[in-house]
């Protein structure tokens, strides 16, 4: 079993294309396919023949009705605030959609407040081996790395995963921490960006 996961587009159908040139079973986007939702529909013709093998979570770009709508008129699974299943080499692994992201500067349309962070994370308890596909980082984390000393992520996240500890974590939303990878006691972190990252099961 192969995941695709990537984030982070802003409208670049030319790294949608290579996206869908690559085999896997599974493709994630992890949010911030448009750029204050414009351009979605064009992203959603380059991607429309993954169907359903595309699972989709709204970035701070994205409203949740406007993720729901994409998905519905283009065939691919809404995955933002659910918990799925998906064959691992020792058993059955789940993986966990969240979108949005913290509070930025930019007034964007998919925000959380740090008390709704922390209350929607909940539902993801008490998976186990649990990957979460999340839009944003934990703050203060290499993935999370503006520039040396500048960091945007969400404390209330960092928190969560330092207590829950799921296996991995994979994010984008930072920009400049595309390709990053950390480590949160047990847990692997990686800022995917728009390249993407595969993963094994």
């Amino acid at each position: 079993m192969r995941i695709l996961i990537f984030s982070d587009i802003h409208g670049d159908t030319r790294a949608l294309e290579k996206v869908v040139a690559q085999p896997a079973d599974v493709y994630i986007s992890a949010g911030d396919l448009s750029t204050f939702e414009r351009g979605l529909d064009k992203c959603g013709e380059a991607l429309r023949p993954l169907g359903q093998k595309l699972w989709v979570i709204p970035g701070n770009h994205e409203t949740q009705a406007a993720n729901r709508a994409f998905c519905e008129k283009f065939g691919f699974v809404d995955f933002h605030l659910q918990v799925r299943t998906l064959p691992g080499q020792r058993g059955v692994t789940y993986w966990g959609g969240f979108g949005y992201s913290n509070p930025t500067p930019f007034n964007t349309p998919g925000e959380y407040s740090e008390s709704k962070i922390e209350e929607l994370l909940a539902q993801f308890e008490g998976k186990s081996p649990l990957h979460l596909v999340i839009h944003f980082p934990p703050r203060g984390t290499a993935v999370d790395r503006i520039r040396e000393g500048l960091h945007a992520g969400s404390a209330t996240l960092r928190a969560w995963v330092e207590r829950v500890q799921p296996a991995a974590l994979y994010c984008g939303h930072i920009h400049e921490g595309a390709g990053a990878s950390d480590r949160l006691g047990g847990t692997d972190l990686f800022n995917v960006g728009k390249a993407g990252r595969f993963v094994d099961l």
